[in-house]
């Protein structure tokens, strides 16, 4: 199969044009905003939302806001506990 130069396996994999993902920022409680995690998934990249720093509500708000900008393919990014390993 041919791709564009850009376009790698990962792109076939999360449904993306490009091999290119904004990282999921969330420090000092202020996580990604979900505008820019929108405007790259529609540019063709994989937003992903950083949820680390927020409450469960927050990020939960988040998602739906990502979900009411775009249609196509993002992330969240959450830090867990080692305990959850377990």
């Amino acid at each position: 199969m041919n791709r564009p130069v850009l376009r790698t396996e990962l792109c076939d994999i999360l449904g993306i044009e490009y091999p290119i993902m904004l990282a999921g920022m969330g420090v000092w409680g202020m996580g990604t905003p979900p505008e820019l995690v929108a405007a790259v998934s529609d540019a063709g990249g994989l937003g992903v939302l950083g949820g680390s720093a927020l409450s469960p509500e927050e990020v939960r708000r988040r998602i739906q806001r990502v979900r009411q900008m775009t249609d196509k393919p993002f992330g969240v990014d959450l830090l867990l506990p080692a305990s959850l390993a377990k």
